[in-house]
């Protein structure tokens, strides 16, 4: 079963069910869903590392060159989260991952950024 997470950038994950969908937020139209993978999935990711991967390379073959990223697996400084900012032409976007109680669970916000992020990479 195919689980769309992102209408604009077509970002899904197979075997996953929608915990919660946030209308479009701000002018910079970020989407931001809540979603968790079924228990016995065999397309469950072992981790934040291994979903963030499965992301980014649904966006490369749609034109969207990764710019910055950062992942801090540790619960440190805000971890553990993932952070990404790519470009496509003169567009850019961000995305921002982050696993939630209970394991499996994750939230995703995904939206419009400058295409030239600053070093820190921060997702907006």
């Amino acid at each position: 079963m195919e689980t769309l997470l992102s209408p604009r950038y077509g970002l899904v994950v197979l075997d996953a069910t929608i915990l919660e969908r946030e209308p479009l937020v701000g002018a910079e139209g970020w989407e931001g869903v809540v979603f968790r993978f079924l228990p016995q999935s065999p397309y469950r990711p072992w981790g934040l590392e291994e979903l963030a991967r499965g992301l980014r390379s649904q966006l490369e073959p749609r034109g969207w060159v990764p710019r910055c990223q950062t992942l801090n697996t540790l619960p440190l400084f805000g971890g553990p989260q993932y952070t990404m900012r790519a470009a496509r032409g003169g567009e850019g976007m961000g995305l921002f991952l982050r696993p939630l109680e209970p394991p499996d669970t994750y939230r995703l916000e995904v939206g419009p950024a400058d295409p030239n992020p600053p070093l820190t990479c921060p997702p907006r």
